[in-house]
């Protein structure tokens, strides 16, 4: 989900307060935001109803990616907005970015309960509040593609079995499996009861580096970090699959826990260090780094796994945090 076509709803009674907020975000790219100064008015841009029921005017309600909401809002403040906004089928799935000069846990927790995805204390700082942005834009992009893929994995299997799936097992670019391999592999180990271990690596400052580099140069990167973890020590059955531009995806079925995936990760963000690839772009490193982050699921869980991942490693590398474990 590119920043530029992302469209944001802020939610703030305080027309200060919202123009900061705003101001942060399009300075980090993101163009089409549009305010409400009330959770009322917001209901009716988001063609939401207080009640939670459809309304005739939910077909002229605009489409958002992500609202960013105050707590502290008279009327309605932004807890009971958020309860709303879930109830209603239009706002089930949608991002909250709660916003709260607050320091009180309770109503934080009441926030959380109602449905927010995150927070970010008052006064906003911009690094932090970007950072929450994009990792609940792209939880979004993947409940979205893991939407699409649920039809398109029963006709994939189809194929399969006909024999006709042809290269989409394969990624033309780095030569690895592709997300559809381990789409199969998750559903697997759903159908079996089994549990499974998925890892993400994930090149850090990507986009900075595609931005000052161009497409030929990221080419070659990605063909060369694939290379670099393609020979890590893995586990036996793991999968190692490209599974967007910039990061890779490693699934292992079966899995009792993820203390060898941690080590499998370990040694991939050393092998890519090793190539000493010259970033060029990057506020934090000269050479081209990364990150990475590794759960274990349960059967029942691993439908939302991967998006558990990447919504985690992303709240977590907000902190500067190069690996994390994921419970």
């Amino acid at each position: 989900m590119n920043a530029s076509v992302s469209r944001i709803l802020i939610v703030d009674d305080s027309e200060d307060a919202a123009d900061i907020t705003a101001a942060y975000l399009e300075d980090s790219g993101f163009a089409d935001i549009q305010f409400a100064r009330s959770a009322t008015d917001a209901f009716a841009m988001l063609g939401v109803e207080p009640s939670g029921r459809d309304s005739d005017a939910d077909a002229d309600a605009d489409t958002f990616d992500l609202v960013i909401m105050d707590i502290m809002m008279p009327e309605v403040d932004g807890i009971e907005a958020c309860a709303r906004i879930r109830l209603h089928p239009a706002g089930r799935d949608l991002p909250v970015l709660m916003l709260s000069g607050m320091r009180d846990t309770d109503a934080l927790n009441q926030a959380f309960i109602a449905g927010a995805n995150d927070f970010v204390g008052k006064p906003v700082s911009q690094i932090d509040l970007t950072a929450r942005v994009r990792t609940l834009l792209r939880f979004k992009r993947e409940q979205e593609r893991r939407q699409l893929r649920e039809v398109e994995l029963q006709q994939r299997h189809e194929e399969l079995a006909r024999g006709e799936l042809g290269g989409t097992l394969v990624d033309p670019l780095t030569r690895l499996a592709s997300p559809f391999v381990m789409d199969v592999t998750l559903r697997s180990c759903m159908e079996s009861g089994a549990s499974a271990c998925l890892a993400l690596i994930q090149i850090d400052e990507f986009a900075a580096f595609r931005a000052l580099h161009g497409d030929e140069a990221t080419d070659d990167l990605l063909r060369r970090v694939a290379a670099a973890i393609a020979r890590v020590p893995a586990p036996l059955t793991a999968v190692l699959t490209a599974y967007e531009p910039g990061a890779f995806m490693i699934v292992e079925p079966n899995a009792r826990d993820a203390f060898t995936m941690h080590k499998t990760c370990e040694f991939a963000r050393r092998r890519i260090a090793d190539l000493e690839i010259r970033h060029g772009n990057s506020i934090h490193n000269a050479f081209v780094t990364a990150s990475s982050a590794a759960s274990l699921g349960t059967a029942d869980a691993l439908v939302d796994l991967p998006a558990h991942l990447l919504a985690e490693f992303g709240r977590q590398w907000s902190h500067g945090d190069s690996h994390v474990e994921i419970a």
